[in-house]
């Protein structure tokens, strides 16, 4: 087969095309781990603020919005991520709920 000037600039392009490809992508991906850590900063400060709400008083969904000024769906998010940590606890009476602290002997389980 023989090797024309035409296939000899096509294989230049797809060279050239494959490495801007690939210097996106990489970009990209850069981004998204920067763009993934900022967003780990934050879910930590809405936590924090969250926790900060409760230990204050506001032991309602309700009161913690206020409070933080937060959205339901994000303050929701934040009480689950505490509740799962340990840091806070769900008690529910008389079918109201409402969010403690748990204080430090209750984290050690004595």
């Amino acid at each position: 087969m023989m090797i024309t000037p035409l296939l000899i600039i096509l294989d230049i392009l797809a060279g050239i095309i494959a490495f801007f490809i690939t210097r996106d992508l990489m970009i990209w991906n850069e981004r998204r781990k920067r763009s993934a850590l900022s967003t780990s900063e934050e879910l930590i400060d809405t936590d924090l603020k969250v926790l900060k709400a409760i230990s204050e008083g506001a032991g309602t969904l309700n009161q913690i919005m206020k409070y933080t000024g937060l959205p339901k769906s994000t303050a929701y998010k934040s009480l689950k991520r505490l509740l799962k940590e340990g840091k806070i606890e769900k008690i529910v009476e008389n079918g109201k709920v409402r969010y403690v602290v748990k204080s430090k002997s209750d984290e050690k389980g004595t």
